[in-house]
C-alpha cells in the first residue's frame, strides 16, 4: 500500500506539471498574439498571461518542494551523511 501512495504522489505531480506545460503550448490569446494588443503602459497583453503562468508555476514548484521535503524518501542521503559524519571523519 505504501508503494501505491508513493507512486500516486509522483504521478499526481507529473500530471500537474504536464498540464501546466500543455496549457502554455496551446496558442491561447493570453499567451500568444500575432497582433499588437496594448495593455497597461503599452505592454503587449499576452505578456501578462506569461507573468501569471510563471507565477502559478513557481508557486507549484514551491508547494512540490515543501511536500517532497516532508517525505522520508527524499532524506535518504541526509541520513547517510549524518552517519558518515558522526564517525568523526571531518
Amino acid at each position: 500500500m505504501k508503494k501505491l501512495f508513493e507512486k500516486h504522489f509522483e504521478r499526481t505531480w507529473l500530471i500537474i506539471f504536464l498540464i501546466m506545460f500543455v496549457i502554455i503550448m496551446i496558442p491561447f490569446p493570453f499567451f500568444y498574439s500575432e497582433t499588437y494588443i496594448p495593455a497597461i503602459g503599452g505592454i503587449p497583453s499576452y505578456i501578462f498571461g506569461w507573468f501569471a503562468h510563471t507565477a502559478v508555476t513557481f508557486t507549484l514548484i514551491i508547494i512540490y518542494y515543501r511536500m517532497c521535503m516532508k517525505r522520508k524518501e527524499y532524506h535518504i542521503y541526509d541520513e547517510k551523511n549524518e552517519e558518515d559524519t558522526e564517525g568523526g571523519e571531518e
